[in-house]
């Protein structure tokens, strides 16, 4: 029985396989293919470690390698806690110029920064019951004209001291009248008249000075449409009385770009005119002394 059984292995193992073609009109066979079955098997084996062998190098010497899952290592980690401060960094840097661009809008706009900065300070929480305090709306106006002539006052003595009479000539060099035409009034700080009043007929365009970014961009009572603008080493410039504005908040313009349209709004004017001004680390100065307006 052993033998019998033996020799069955044996020809198990022997036993050949074939593929023949035949004829349909002679019914003649011709044979095509003749493999043993342990040359199918080897041929088998062999595909399958010749396919796992090409996987294996595309994925370890291969880009394709970082499409799949994987774990971590110490130095990834250490790179993502790095980005991680550096996006908190970035973020508080955010914060911070967002509150000096509000409290500069504020000071050119005529605010008062206390108020300002009291719109964007959360009130702390309480357990205790605190009674409210009202207050009608002639107190808060009157309250906030005293806060605004107070800093205007202020303001003015800086000016008067000579608080921006260091700024060189080289800061603003290269800078472009907004406007070519008279001036209508001059500047004249001890009066609140931080700029000058430049005469040109309606639809006139009004440039940009120089390249820089539009920090403000809208419409107020007392100076109807009116932009600001800032640009390289601090400076800003404010154009006001506009018919329209023709750029954007956070809107990126160039030297020479159209930005609004001269105008006769808001209640601070009697004619159409632009009254332009120049600041520089939030001081004014006299555009005058350094841009040919005429």
């Amino acid at each position: 029985m052993s033998e019998i059984s033996d020799n069955d292995k044996v020809s198990w193992w022997q036993e050949a396989f074939l593929i023949e073609m035949v004829d349909p009109e002679t019914l003649q066979r011709k044979p095509i293919f003749h493999l043993r079955r342990w040359k199918l098997i080897f041929l088998a084996a062999s595909l399958i470690i010749a396919i796992s062998s090409i996987v294996y190098v595309l994925i370890a010497f291969t880009p394709l390698r970082n499409v799949l899952p994987k774990k971590y290592s110490p130095l990834d980690a250490d790179e993502l806690v790095e980005l991680r401060n550096r996006v908190d960094e970035m973020a508080t840097l955010v914060s911070q110029q967002e509150v000096y661009i509000t409290n500069l809008q504020g000071l050119i706009s005529g605010r008062p920064i206390d108020s300002l900065q009291r719109e964007n300070t959360p009130v702390p929480s309480s357990d205790r019951e605190v009674g409210q305090i009202h207050r009608s709306q002639e107190e808060v106006d009157l309250r906030e004209t005293l806060e605004m002539e107070d800093r205007l006052r202020s303001l003015r003595q800086t000016i008067r001291r000579g608080g921006v009479t260091d700024m060189g000539q080289n800061v603003i060099d290269g800078f472009m009248a907004p406007v070519i035409g008279p001036i209508g009034k001059g500047y004249d700080p001890s009066v609140s008249h931080f700029g000058i009043d430049i005469l040109a007929p309606k639809n006139t365009a009004v440039k940009s000075i120089a390249d820089g970014l539009v920090l403000q961009s809208d419409w107020t009572v007392e100076t109807g449409n009116s932009i600001m603008i800032l640009h390289n080493n601090g400076v800003i410039s404010v154009y006001k009385h506009n018919s329209s504005l023709l750029k954007e908040k956070y809107e990126k313009v160039t030297q020479g770009e159209a930005v609004a349209i001269i105008g006769n709004t808001g209640t601070l004017t009697t004619g159409p005119h632009v009254h332009f001004e120049l600041w520089l680390d939030g001081f004014p100065v006299d555009p005058t002394a350094y841009i040919n307006i005429q």
